[in-house]
């Protein structure tokens, strides 16, 4: 086949695409309703409201508790290590590799125990956030059902918009009113 006959062989092929494309999206696209558009900035939203607030104070109140915990470990740490540093010249080799061993094993499971906290802060973070995104779904579920949402986008994805699509002022009153206090559990110490 010659150049100039595989360029009508495609271009005929390209036209027959359009005309069977033509004739069955058009009636696809007419059953399709017209997109009512809502935007909701999310992450503004969790991060003003009541019960976002209340989670970070409780984390806060957690946090100082898990930090007071290390220091005082690292406290008694220091004080064994000054003890053992004491005790170097007037124990054996022996013995006194044993007591260090034994140190080691102390310090070890001081920052295996930071590092277990640090994830049930964040697990319990994270466990807590969960619950406000849920009614914050609901919340902009419940708008969207009643303003007739057809299309409901985050704000982060939007570059510009109408401010009468921004629903996320409405989205905070009522998360605030649904939402106000979230328990932020940590498990029990072992």
């Amino acid at each position: 086949m010659s150049k100039l006959g595989f360029f009508r062989a495609a271009a005929a092929g390209a036209l027959f695409g359009a005309a069977v494309a033509g004739t069955v999206l058009p009636a696809a696209a007419q059953t399709l309703p017209t997109p009512i558009i809502m935007i909701v900035d999310i992450q503004g939203v969790q991060q003003s409201s009541k019960a976002f607030k209340n989670i970070q104070a409780q984390m806060q109140t957690h946090r100082q508790t898990f930090q007071k915990e290390i220091s005082d470990q690292e406290g008694q740490l220091r004080s064994a290590e000054q003890e053992l540093q004491r005790q170097r010249t007037i124990l054996s080799p022996d013995a006194f590799g044993q007591k260090q061993r034994e140190f080691q094993e102390r310090v070890n499971n001081v920052q295996r125990n930071a590092q277990s906290r640090r994830r049930q802060l964040e697990e319990a973070f994270n466990d807590a956030m969960q619950q406000v995104q849920r009614s914050l779904l609901q919340v902009v579920g419940k708008l969207a059902e009643e303003r007739g949402a057809t299309v409901v986008l985050p704000k982060t994805l939007v570059v510009l918009v109408d401010k009468r699509f921004d629903v996320s002022d409405e989205a905070l009153k009522r998360l605030d009113t649904a939402i106000t206090q979230v328990a932020v559990k940590l498990p029990a110490k072992k």
